[in-house]
């Protein structure tokens, strides 16, 4: 077990990430706003370390909202090619779950190291004290699920 209970899956993700986007808390939140307006569900938000003025951030969410988030990037982008998002579909969502992963040591590592040896590649990784997300190819699911039940004796 290693602190995770359960593992779960979901496919049919897309992976959204807006690169050199302006550093900024407002502009942060009018990007999650415009989404939140047009009813999409985000996911497996991620900031990268600001670099000067700058900074890149991803989230996840649903590819069925595809023509939804196309239809809702002219009020993000303002017809700005540098402002454009890249956005790729194909993934599947793992989520490891424990309620004593808050106290468990390696829980992550341990992950890593099964979907490395198994070959898995990880696009996206958020966590919190009760669970790790990992954003993967949807063509590696199976794959990673066999490899993270084997590594969590689940």
């Amino acid at each position: 077990m290693y602190g995770v209970s359960k593992i779960t899956s979901q496919q049919n993700i897309m992976l959204i990430t807006f690169p050199g986007a302006e550093y900024s808390a407002a502009n942060l939140a009018e990007h999650l706003n415009v989404f939140a307006r047009e009813g999409v569900v985000l996911d497996m938000i991620c900031q990268s370390i600001p670099h000067g003025a700058s900074v890149d951030y991803s989230f996840t969410a649903n590819y069925s909202d595809f023509a939804t988030v196309m239809k809702s990037l002219p009020a993000l982008t303002g017809g700005r090619a540098q402002s454009a998002p890249l956005i790729s579909g194909g993934y599947s969502k793992l989520n490891l779950f424990g309620e004593e992963m808050v106290n468990s040591v390696g829980v992550a590592a341990r992950a890593m190291s099964a979907l490395s040896e198994a070959g898995v590649d990880i696009s996206l990784i958020t966590t919190s004290d009760l669970d790790i997300s990992l954003l993967i190819h949807e063509n590696d699911e199976d794959t990673a699920l066999e490899a993270l039940h084997k590594a969590f004796n689940l």
